[in-house]
């Protein structure tokens, strides 16, 4: 097997993946001045969501938001949790903490930005973080720089377009399964405490 090419493939796709560097694929962004935009809070799960909509509480001073950074959908923001990878998507447009990184692609329309939200949060990345940002599980976070160190193999557009549309899928099924199973361990909850009587209850005591 090529060194440049995946054990698994969807049908109609061949050669060799292509190595870039991830500077050449991103760059940082600095669009301020949008105080009138929702402030957005960085979610390991989530992505990037909008504050009031998850009850994040956060006191700051709102004449300060001049200089939060926007965030446009399809970006990313390196936020501060760098141990956890720390690269969050944003499906929504805002504004968020000048402390944190926006990054954007170089050219939007070569590269999929689901595909990449799946790469960046990947456990396989987020070790090879490591070997780039010293001190990241001791609370210091991801710079540019250090990410920029790191090379990519990366598919066609298309390929990529392809593998995100299908994860996505796996993830879909994945949630409904587990709310399936979460509604079982509720009716598994309600019957065990319908069907034994609780000594402590009441009830007439007999003795032998």
């Amino acid at each position: 097997m090529k060194k440049n090419v995946p054990e698994i493939r969807f049908k109609g796709y061949q050669g060799e993946w292509v190595v870039y560097d991830a500077s050449s694929i991103f760059e940082t962004s600095y669009d301020k001045n949008h105080p009138n935009l929702p402030v957005l809070s960085a979610s390991q799960e989530l992505g990037m969501v909008v504050r009031e909509s998850v009850g994040f509480q956060v006191q700051h001073n709102k004449e300060n938001e001049a200089g939060y950074k926007r965030v446009l959908p399809g970006q990313f923001v390196i936020h501060l949790r760098s141990f956890q990878g720390g690269f969050a998507h944003s499906k929504v447009e805002g504004i968020t903490s000048p402390a944190y990184t926006v990054i954007r692609f170089r050219s939007s329309s070569e590269q999929d930005d689901i595909y990449w939200k799946y790469v960046l949060t990947s456990k396989t990345f987020i070790k090879r973080l490591e070997t780039v940002t010293y001190g990241i599980r001791d609370g210091r976070s991801t710079s540019f720089e250090d990410f920029s160190e790191l090379d990519f193999t990366l598919p066609s557009v298309s390929e990529q377009e392809k593998i995100g549309l299908f994860l996505t899928t796996l993830d879909k099924l994945i949630a409904k399964q587990e709310a399936k199973l979460d509604k079982l361990r509720k009716l598994k909850q309600a019957l065990l405490n319908k069907m034994f009587i609780n000594v402590n209850g009441g009830g007439t005591k007999y003795q032998r």
